[in-house]
């Protein structure tokens, strides 16, 4: 990784840099800063360990950085892979401090930090597409989000099954699954006719604090960002240390939640997170899904 950003580097800034420190990743990619003798003394790369996100999450990036009452990272290129590399995407370094590493929430901006954090998100939750439901740059879009989130739960449930098969997902969590998506119109009753844009990735762990801690600097790292229903965004807002915010609660003050709010944001976040594992082939961590499966399983019990 280091000899790919060493090469970008020389061949888009036309320096070496001085130094490159890894500063964090996922379960799609690595992330490295990187120091340079420059106009731009610090860049960001993000290697990512499978195929295609790049571009991907550059679009992202650029859409939501349009609508943003927040600072995002601006992109400075992407370069796709080339005999079995890694798709790089080269962007600005934000500073700041990650709000959801705070081991204690500072009382005296708790509120204040919570209205901006919403109100960026409802910035976003505000652009409608008109054309429909779908991938930013997809070519036809979906008038109902219920057919068109219908065929990827199905693929989750696929998903669940073949990692309970692996011995990757404990086998009680199997039958909520499958019961989940049999009951997906019972779940899904009320219609989502306004695709809104999500950021797909909204939780404390990518939103940047200033060093007072009183205000917000930045956000970061979406994943699948799309025109969604915009309450797909919302039980992120829990993750972290999202819940000593308040950030759900501030979210309610502003936009009423749709009636079967419970039950989706039990399923999208089950499901997502089964999605997310298979996907990039990661370890399952038990005391992360069994609450989530356990709360899913309350909600089938109409």
């Amino acid at each position: 990784m280091y000899q790919r950003i060493t090469q970008l580097n020389r061949q888009r800034f036309g320096c070496l840099p001085k130094s490159v420190t890894s500063i964090g990743g996922g379960f799609y990619g690595r992330v490295f800063l990187v120091e340079q003798e420059h106009e731009i003394p610090l860049v960001v790369y993000k290697l990512y360990l499978f195929p295609n996100l790049a571009h991907k999450e550059a679009l992202q990036l650029q859409t939501l950085a349009r609508h943003a009452r927040v600072r995002m990272p601006k992109v400075y290129f992407t370069d796709p892979a080339s005999d079995g590399g890694y798709d790089v995407l080269a962007m600005e370094y934000l500073p700041g401090v990650n709000a959801g590493l705070l081991k204690e929430v500072p009382a005296r901006s708790r509120q204040a930090l919570a209205k901006e954090i919403v109100e960026n998100l409802l910035a976003y939750h505000e652009v409608v597409n008109p054309a429909g439901f779908g991938e930013l740059d997809a070519a036809n879009f979906l008038p109902d989000w219920r057919d068109y989130y219908y065929p990827i739960a199905r693929q989750v449930a696929e998903k669940a099954r073949r990692l309970t098969e692996s011995g990757r997902l404990e086998p009680w969590i199997f039958p909520i699954v499958q019961k989940a998506f049999h009951s997906y119109e019972r779940i899904f009753t009320l219609p989502i006719t306004q695709a809104r844009l999500v950021h797909g990735d909204y939780n404390t762990w990518n939103i940047l604090l200033d060093d007072t801690l009183e205000h917000v600097s930045g956000v970061i790292d979406p994943f699948n960002c799309r025109w969604a229903d915009s309450e797909i965004d919302l039980y992120q807002l829990d993750n972290a240390n999202g819940r000593e915010f308040g950030l759900l609660e501030e979210y309610q003050k502003r936009r009423p939640l749709s009636e079967n709010f419970a039950a989706k944001r039990a399923f999208y976040e089950l499901f997502s997170e089964i999605g997310h594992y298979y996907d990039a082939g990661a370890e399952i961590n038990p005391r992360v899904i069994a609450p989530q499966a356990q709360a899913l399983r309350d909600c089938l019990d109409f």
